[in-house]
């Protein structure tokens, strides 16, 4: 029998027959995950699936909730797992195309052509950061290599 929490969660989800995916329908925040308010705390659902479900009791620090199916909207606590930083955003991300490096990320303020140009320019880096509208460290990181890697 579900519970009440239950039952409301799941008013905000769309199973999938085929996949096995619980699609979250609810509100979805800038980085893409559904939230839900679940005991007078806004989580991100996919977290709250865990509660919710009683696959795990509480939140074991410094662990984060990976996606067995890579998709983010998916909230089925069976699809969910704790994991570790590194296991979580591993080479898997690559392999499914769910990384979200460069201009996939929400935050990006650049394109992969921009950072090509800037990485093929002679300008100083403080040139480039007014021209691009961001910070000189952003031009030292492209041009050394250690972001916006390929």
């Amino acid at each position: 029998m579900a519970t009440p929490d239950q039952i409301r969660f799941l008013r905000f989800v769309t199973k999938d027959l085929s996949g096995g995916c619980w699609t979250w329908t609810g509100s979805i925040g800038v980085t893409g995950y559904g939230n839900f308010s679940y005991r007078n705390k806004t989580f991100l659902a996919h977290r709250a699936a865990l509660l919710i479900f009683n696959k795990v009791k509480a939140f074991t620090p410094g662990l984060q909730v990976g996606h067995t199916c890579r998709s983010r909207r998916c909230v089925n606590p069976q699809h969910l797992d704790e994991k570790t930083a590194s296991q979580n955003n591993g080479p898997d991300k690559l392999k499914h195309g769910t990384d979200q490096r460069g201009n996939k990320c929400h935050f990006a303020k650049l394109c992969w052509e921009e950072v090509d140009e800037i990485r093929s320019s002679k300008a100083p880096n403080t040139i480039l950061a007014n021209e691009f509208e961001v910070s000189p460290a952003t031009i030292s990181g492209i041009r050394n290599n250690r972001t916006w890697i390929k």
